[in-house]
């Protein structure tokens, strides 16, 4: 063997050595004193084994207190009157009572995405039909249903009403306008006029080119602009374009490769494309919220605005905390009794407008009525509607907008069984009061609704 080869084995051994002495070196115990002396006190050794153990906290032995709790008797509730089940639909493509033809109704509509399938169980239940074709994808943000010439007699009704999960809704073409890779115009020019000349609409105010409210949607919307201002020009040189037309063109691409035609009258249809509200977010606001109730007041209230929002006016905000809604009507002037066990935020906090108390937002009582209560607490939606009735059957508010926390199965169902629970608490008032209930776009798993009695017009 090499002087060097044993010279390696030396050092490999001594290193191995070294090593080992390492693992097996055993710790030397901390000089006495501090944490260490009072460690070193309470050492235990187990199983032959020494082990320095931690300071233990001293154990608090847990004692059970039996309390006799007893319920009191819930109210029977008398029956409702539920509106007749709709048989649930496949959320796809459709059991067809035969081939869609010209002389078919077709639909489209746009909503929150998840709530399609809510969505077309809301219109099967209006139009009092079946589709012989349908498309309710949960995810895709819009619906498409095609129905016998039978529906015709109610979808005037249907276009012309607001429904609780369309942001949009109209009368849509039939067929799906196949788009090429190259020229995008041409065949939605074609299809538009023919569309209008099968509908004997002579000219359109406005063409909007929209997209589902998706992720995937929103990679639509650079080509949405370019194509609606193309679109609008070649229309506007046929003659087809006039500003005092009652009706508005929309073509929803659902992918760069098909689009789908309808039609709206802009009177009865939402005035923002896509159905979507462009509100910008104070920068002082508390929270979010306040964008819901600028929306609900936007929607339900419209151009009566500053006359039922007037300075000086009462309000009492149900769970007002942080004070989102609160801010929203202390902003339009009015007074507000926030009710919340929570903490109001920002310019709230010591407002001369604002009176915070920390009470039970369900038993609190006013000591004189009020013009407006609003109400977004979570709980659930059938006790939100009681208390609601309750509100305008006692005469504590004269307006109430409200918010419906609902469940993930049957939603329409829940909101038909919500409306129900109003108008029995209200009773011979229920023919004065107007009810609306709408799915906002700030809404999420919710609706938002608004109760009340219009003032009476004044007669000469």
């Amino acid at each position: 063997m090499s002087k060097q080869v044993k010279q390696r084995t030396k050092q490999q051994a001594s290193e191995t050595d070294k090593n080992t002495q390492k693992k097996t070196a055993v710790r030397k115990p901390p000089k006495p004193g501090g944490r260490a002396k009072a460690r070193a006190a309470v050492a235990k050794t187990k199983k032959g084994k020494s082990a320095t153990a931690k300071l233990a906290r001293p154990r608090v032995a847990k004692t059970k207190i039996a309390v006799n709790v007893v319920k009191a008797p819930r109210p029977r509730r008398p029956p409702i009157k539920m509106v007749p089940a709709v048989a649930p639909l496949p959320t796809m493509v459709a059991a067809s009572a035969g081939p869609i033809t010209s002389a078919d109704i077709s639909v489209l509509a746009y909503c929150r995405a998840g709530f399609e399938p809510d969505l077309l169980t809301e219109m099967m239940a209006h139009l009092a039909a079946t589709p012989k074709a349908s498309w309710a994808l949960p995810g895709s943000g819009f619906v498409r249903a095609t129905f016998a010439p039978a529906a015709l007699k109610r979808l005037h009704m249907v276009l012309h009403e607001p429904m609780v999960f369309a942001r949009q809704i109209m009368r849509a073409q039939s067929t799906v306008v196949a788009l090429g890779s190259v020229d995008r115009v041409t065949p939605i020019v074609n299809a538009a006029k023919e569309f209008l000349t099968q509908l004997s609409i002579p000219n359109i105010a406005a063409v909007w080119v929209e997209y589902p409210d998706t992720n995937d949607g929103k990679s639509l919307s650079k080509l949405s602009m370019a194509l609606q201002t193309r679109i609008t020009q070649q229309l506007d040189e046929m003659g087809l374009v006039n500003a005092q037309a009652k009706r508005r063109l929309h073509v929803f691409l659902t992918s760069k490769g098909e689009a789908w035609l309808g039609l709206t009258d802009i009177e009865h249809s939402s005035s923002w494309p896509l159905g979507i509200p462009r509100l910008r977010m104070p920068a002082d606001a508390p929270s979010r919220s306040t964008l819901k109730l600028a929306e609900a007041i936007h929607i339900f209230i419209g151009d009566d605005d500053e006359r039922l929002f007037q300075p000086d006016m009462r309000a009492v905000d149900l769970g007002a905390a942080p004070g989102g809604w609160t801010w929203q009507l202390v902003h339009r002037g009015l007074y507000v009794t926030a009710i919340d066990n929570g903490n109001l935020r920002g310019e709230l906090v010591d407002n001369a407008m604002v009176r915070h108390l920390r009470e039970d937002g369900f038993k609190y009582r006013p000591n004189k009525p009020v013009d407006w209560m609003v109400c977004d607490m979570v709980e659930s939606p059938s006790r939100i509607a009681k208390l609601v009735g309750l509100w305008l059957s006692e005469g504590w508010a004269r307006h109430v907008i409200f918010n419906l926390k609902l469940p993930m199965k049957k939603r329409f169902e829940e909101v038909e069984r919500c409306s129900a629970i109003i108008d029995e608490m209200l009773g011979d008032k229920a023919e004065r009061a107007v009810l609306q209930l709408k799915q906002l776009y700030h809404d999420r798993e919710e609706v938002t609704g608004y109760c009340g009695f219009p003032p009476r017009a004044r007669q000469a």
